[in-house]
C-alpha cells in the first residue's frame, strides 16, 4: 500500500501545480497516470490449485488498482463539479461510495484467502 500512497501523493502534487496554457489538464494528467499505473501493475494469474497466497496477491493487485482509480475518479469528479452551476456534486458522498465498494471487494477476497489458509493449515472443515 505504501507504493500506492506514494503514487497518489505524486499525482496529487502534479494536479495541484498551476498549469500553463500548453500544460496537460489535471484530468488528462490523472488519466495518463492511471493508465501508467495499470500498465505497471499487471494481474498475476490464479492457478488451478488455488492457494491463499494467490488470493492475497490478487487482493494486493486490486488494492493498487483501486488507489490509482481513486485518484483518477477524484480528478474527474472535481473537474465535473467545477463546471456545474453551484458545484452541485456531492463529492464526499461519491468518495465514500468508492471507498465502500473498494473495501468490500478487498474484504471478500481477503476473507476467501483466510478461509483457504485455514483449510491449508488443517483447521478447516
Amino acid at each position: 500500500m505504501a507504493q500506492a500512497d506514494c503514487m497518489t501523493t505524486a499525482i496529487r502534487e502534479l494536479m495541484s501545480h498551476q498549469s500553463s496554457p500548453n500544460a496537460m489538464s489535471p484530468v488528462r494528467a490523472a488519466h495518463a497516470e492511471f493508465v501508467s499505473a495499470l500498465a505497471a501493475n499487471p494481474p498475476h494469474p490464479i492457478h488451478p490449485d488455488l492457494g491463499s497466497d494467490d488470493l492475497e496477491g490478487r487482493a494486493d493487485h486490486l488494492e493498487k488498482v483501486f488507489a490509482a482509480l481513486h485518484v483518477y475518479l477524484s480528478a474527474i469528479i472535481a473537474d465535473t463539479a467545477q463546471h456545474l452551476p453551484g458545484g452541485g456534486l456531492d463529492r464526499r458522498y461519491l468518495d465514500n461510495l468508492f471507498h465502500d465498494v473498494a473495501a468490500d471487494a478487498l474484504a471478500v477476497i481477503r476473507n476467501a484467502a483466510e478461509e483457504i489458509r485455514e483449510h491449508e493449515n488443517g483447521r478447516g472443515s
